[in-house]
């Protein structure tokens, strides 16, 4: 009879024991995320974290949309420090001028280079995630949202030109937008995404070039009358996780997660595809007027880009690393 109870007593401590590990292996992690409630992206990113939450290895993640946990380059550094676990947002160069990379002008030109340029195996991946890597972080993937133009209060002046647009634009704080908008026409203020809106609606700026057809019918909505798809930029963010989470993460939960954002990543490159041209359709809803550039006019840009911005950023991020993303593309 003893041995019976002390059977029973220690068969319920290996199932208390058990159960005590296996809440102590359970994961909760915070993710940031800089797109509206409502943005494809945000709603990729939920689908993403249901898989993962589903996948039944104790791993439990917060989403934190909206820039609720800061901008971009707020958030970048606080992934790095480790006060929050995973960020998806643009990705800024405030850290280390190479990783202007992810906004190189003109790079692409269609959605089928896109998903070769910016998924896992190109060299430009490979640059990325390395310089990332360098800054405590590992990369998850790369989302793209579709390609860039300008949403303005006016019409741009001869807007398919190289000529002054006579409106002053907001850009981001690397040299590639600035120098990129204003080799088009454009003069330009520098600020921070989610002071774009209230500038625009105090006459600070007059525009901004940073975001695609979908950005500017969900974020900008009211504030702007125009857009005019320049197409210069893929619009892409990265999600990324600080490199200690990951490596406390067993190795179970690294895969159930890396292939959860890997195939966020890939689903993103059709996804910007159907998103662009549906947004172009619905911009009229909010009153905003498409301004209509035809292809060769865009050719002709995007060669004058190419032959003014590049060389500046050759000297700046060195021919050798520019060369390799370029072959990429062969």
């Amino acid at each position: 009879m003893k041995l019976f109870t002390g059977l029973k007593l220690g068969a319920a401590a290996l199932v208390l024991m058990t159960a005590t590990g296996a809440a102590a292996a359970d994961v909760k992690l915070r993710l940031a995320g800089q797109h509206p409630v409502d943005h494809n992206a945000t709603k990729v990113l939920k689908e993403t974290i249901a898989e993962i939450e589903g996948a039944g290895v104790g791993v439990e993640i917060k989403l934190f949309p909206a820039g609720q946990l800061g901008n971009g380059e707020v958030v970048f550094d606080d992934v790095a420090a480790g006060v929050i676990d995973i960020g998806h947002t643009f990705i800024y160069s405030h850290k280390d001028p190479v990783l202007e990379i992810n906004s190189l002008p003109y790079l692409v030109s269609n959605y089928e280079e896109m998903e070769k340029v910016y998924s896992a195996g190109s060299a430009f991946y490979g640059i990325y995630d390395e310089h990332i890597a360098a800054q405590g972080m590992k990369l998850l993937g790369v989302f793209a949202e579709g390609f860039i133009g300008v949403g303005s209060t006016k019409a741009p002046a001869d807007a398919g030109g190289t000529g002054d647009k006579d409106l002053n634009i907001r850009v981001w704080s690397a040299d590639v937008g600035r120098l990129t908008a204003q080799a088009i026409g454009f003069k330009t203020t520098t600020m921070n995404w989610g002071d774009v809106v209230p500038a625009i609606q105090q006459g600070v700026i007059e525009g901004v070039i940073g975001g695609t057809a979908e950005s500017n019918y969900t974020v900008f909505g009211d504030s702007v009358k125009y857009f005019t798809p320049y197409n210069a930029f893929v619009e892409n963010t990265a999600f990324y996780i600080n490199q200690n989470t990951w490596d406390g993460l067993s190795a179970d939960q690294q895969q159930v997660i890396a292939d959860a954002f890997a195939k966020a990543s890939a689903k993103s490159f059709a996804l910007s595809k159907s998103v662009d041209a549906e947004y172009i359709g619905r911009l009229g809803e909010k009153n905003i007027e498409v301004v209509g550039i035809s292809d060769a006019e865009r050719a002709a840009l995007a060669a004058h880009v190419r032959e003014t911005v590049w060389p500046v950023l050759e000297d700046k991020l060195g021919k050798a690393l520019l060369d390799s993303i370029k072959a990429d593309l062969n």
